[in-house]
């Protein structure tokens, strides 16, 4: 016994004696201009030992007795370097401000790993719209803004990125939405509700290029849009914009419909205020619109408001929590096509514009726990409601979706990063297009690990598992699963601001509910048919980049170089079909599609000089190739050859071939410039379409004016806009935005025109 004894007595003294020779390194670490606290800042010591500041900007190391070096780094900021000297037992306290580093652009980005990285770093393609773009161009939808970035293309709420994606109607996007990395597709239509995103709180907006479902999952084919939303600050925040806009008549005074004293127009106001108490995060948002619209029944009015909490937890270190709300009442109408292409160019074809009623929300519970070891846990959910209200008592159609996602972060020790998560969605649905009441559950699990070596080279894996079951009132049960997807990539720093990446993902879209089931007539002759037995589609994307920083003065910028590559198979197309002697439309699966391009673009702000100037610019060139009308573009030779000769004037021959895909556009460029003079803001944007070389034949044959406006109109369209800021004080500033200054008339898809010049002057306040 007292030989245990003294063993006992000698253990807990040499564990004492090891505590002993310890001691705690802690502080804070703040943004020098701002005096934010830094979430996410890597303190690491010489021997690897480190961590990252919690929700507090606190950090806390313990470390042996002695000297040590500490390094403090954080993306956008310069990093610094602290030599310390501890004793044994002693807690030093040592705050730090980090000062951003002038010598790079400030691009950090989440939706490439879900964790802030610079976008310099990624092995992606990913475009950022800030929110001077948003805000300066008076953009009232999301649409409107991402409508900006190059490759992007919005058809009638239908996103396409690189020729991704056609003429869809707004159903089944490829496109995966998120907010606040959220999925936002509606649990039906599978579709973007653009003005539903809470834009007057929106801090950054992401977009991937290419697909990211093994990170994202069955939505996210043709690749992903992410909206951050803000948080509050030390100080409140409060911003209110005020816009009324007037359309000017059409340069054919034949198109207008409207009195001479009596213009379209659209007005509008966005709030959002943001603001912490104590511990106590809230960030409100609200936006009213209304539209008299040029096209005939085509008006649209809406009310939105939100709610953003956090609770950052006083008795649980670096835990926070909350619950986030939006919610919309919608009235608009819907015009599907036009009466003819002169006189009725904005007017509704007979039977083909309804007036529709709809309410909207999300209810979003959160919950975050970042602990001191750099290890994250988070929960995320939504429950998203859709109701379509007949006369706005009856309902007409109805869809509840619910979603969980439970996500594990860890940053090892020698850059090595994992992130893995389950996912589950339930969604329940029914409408009067429907045949069936229809139910679906989804699940998933995904992982993702990422290796930086000796700070030049990044590499990325990832690896994702869906099951879906689809249930009808039938009882019968469809199951449909993926193969597991992959993704892998790579990033190296060849030399100063010099960057080479490499991806590949595969992709995976499971058919939306409307594509499979919806059955309803567009105009008496013209029927939407469902298709039961429509299959998913499968995919992959590969990319080869490289991407230049460079200085000019004071301005910095990146040049950006990329080729893509994309292949579909059971690639789904919405196509002209007859049945049983009835004329309409179908989603089909049409099996095989390639698509491969090039991309360059050029980013940058800074100052010119005294000037302050802000560039987003590029150009797409895709060939989007279809492989069973013209089966011999399986070779790669001969594929290889019509790609180059598309870019000439070969094109007519592929088309009468079939090789080419339907309703897209092979040239796309994008440019927004905007700069500072004295108090004046001056910006002006350009976009470019190039001729839609192939559409169904039923618009030809069946709609009046296509066939005939397509001869008259077979070119590519530039569209440009301008705006002319004045800030009348650092809080307010008047702001005049005209969009398609030319007026130009021009039709971005059979059987619609797209509007008018619109003036539009907006008022904005920040206090």
């Amino acid at each position: 016994m007292k030989k245990l004894t003294i063993i006992i007595f000698l253990f807990l003294f040499g564990i004492n004696a090891l505590h002993a020779q310890e001691a705690l390194f802690k502080g804070t670490v703040k943004d020098s201009k701002s005096g934010e606290t830094l979430i996410g800042v890597n303190v690491v010591s010489e021997d690897k030992t480190g961590t990252v500041t919690d929700i507090n900007g606190q950090y806390s190391l313990k470390l042996k007795e002695g000297k040590h070096k500490i390094t403090f780094s954080f993306v956008g900021y310069g990093t610094q370097t602290k030599q310390i000297e501890l004793n044994a037992g002693q807690d030093m306290l040592f705050n730090l401000d980090l000062v951003i580093d002038s010598k790079q652009l400030d691009l950090v980005v989440v939706t490439g790993s879900q964790y802030e990285k610079k976008v310099s770093e990624e092995v992606v393609t990913i475009d950022i719209v800030k929110p001077y773009l948003i805000s300066n161009t008076n953009a009232t939808t999301l649409a409107a803004a991402v409508d900006k970035i190059p490759g992007v293309n919005i058809i009638d709420g239908q996103a396409s990125i690189r020729g991704g994606s056609g003429y869809a109607y707004g159903t089944g996007s490829r496109v995966q939405l998120l907010v606040d990395e959220v999925p936002m597709l509606t649990g039906d239509f599978g579709e973007i509700r653009w003005n539903f995103v809470p834009i007057e709180n929106t801090e950054q907006v992401e977009v991937i290029k290419g697909a990211a479902s093994s990170l994202y999952g069955t939505g996210a084919m043709n690749g992903v849009i992410n909206v951050r939303t803000g948080w509050a600050k030390e100080k409140p925040q409060t911003a209110l914009t005020i816009y009324q806009g007037v359309y000017s008549n059409p340069r054919r005074d034949e198109l207008r419909w409207w009195d001479k004293f009596s213009y379209p127009f659209m007005t509008g106001l966005f709030f959002s205020h943001r603001q912490k108490f104590d511990n106590l995060h809230v960030v409100i948002g609200a936006n009213l619109h209304s539209l008299k619209s040029y096209i005939m029944h085509g008006d649209d009015q809406l009310a939105r408001l939100n709610l953003k909490t956090k609770i950052d937890n006083k008795k649980v270190k670096g835990l926070s929590y909350g619950v986030n709300f939006n919610s919309m009442g919608q009235q608009f109408g819907r015009v599907f096509l036009w009466e003819n292409a002169n006189e009725g160019a904005y007017k509704p074809f007979a039977g083909t514009q309804s007036n529709d009623y709809y309410t909207y929300l999300t209810i979003d519970p959160h919950l975050t726990y970042l602990k001191e070891n750099g290890t994250r846990h988070s929960f995320r959910g939504r429950y998203y409601n859709v109701v379509r209200w007949g006369d706005r008592k009856k309902k007409e159609g109805s869809t509840n979706s619910y979603y969980l996602n439970y996500q594990y972060q860890k940053h090892f020790k020698y850059n090595f990063t994992l992130t893995a998560g389950l996912v589950y969605t339930y969604t329940h649905s029914y409408s009067n297009v429907y045949t069936e009441y229809i139910k679906t559950q989804l699940g998933s699990g995904y992982a993702q690990i990422e290796k930086k070596v000796k700070d030049r080279l990044t590499l990325l894996g990832g690896i994702r598992y869906e099951v879906q079951a689809l249930y009808q009132t039938t009882d019968s049960i469809l199951i449909e699963k993926t193969t597991p997807l992959f993704r892998a990539g790579l990033n190296y720093s060849i030399g100063k601001g010099t960057f080479l990446r490499a991806s590949y993902g595969q992709g995976y879209r499971i058919p939306s509910i409307a594509e499979r089931y919806i059955q309803a007539d567009i105009t008496p002759g013209i029927t939407i048919f469902k298709n039961p037995s429509l299959r998913p589609e499968t995919g992959w994307t590969a990319e080869l980049g490289l991407k230049q920083a460079f200085k000019i003065n004071k301005w910095l910028g990146y040049a950006d170089l990329a080729l893509f590559w994309q292949e579909y198979n059971d690639m789904i197309e919405f196509l002209f079909v007859v049945q049983n002697g009835d004329f309409g439309f179908q989603s089909k699966n049409i099996t095989r599609a390639r698509i491969a391009g090039i991309e360059v673009s050029v980013v940058g702000e800074g100052k010119i000089g005294p000037i302050p100037v802000r560039l987003l610019a590029g150009y797409v060139f895709n060939y989007p190739a279809d492989l069973v009308l013209d089966s011999t573009q399986k070779k790669l030779n001969v594929y290889l050859e019509n790609f180059f000769q598309s870019m000439g004037s070969g094109v007519d021959s592929l088309n009468a071939n079939g090789s080419i895909l339907k309703y897209r556009s092979r040239n796309v460029a994008r440019g927004d410039i905007e700069f500072d003079l004295g108090k004046f803001t001056i910006g002006y944007a350009l976009t470019y379409n190039s001729f839609m070389d192939r559409i169904d034949g039923v618009f030809t044959l069946a709609i009046p004016g296509v066939e005939e406006y397509r001869q008259l109109n077979n070119k590519g369209v530039w569209v440009m806009d301008a705006r002319l800021a004045y800030h009348i004080s650092e809080k307010s500033t008047m702001n005049l935005v005209v969009k398609n200054f030319t007026n130009e008339e021009y039709s971005m898809r059979p059987g619609a025109l797209e509007p008018p010049r619109l003036f539009t002057l907006q008022y904005k306040l920040n206090f």
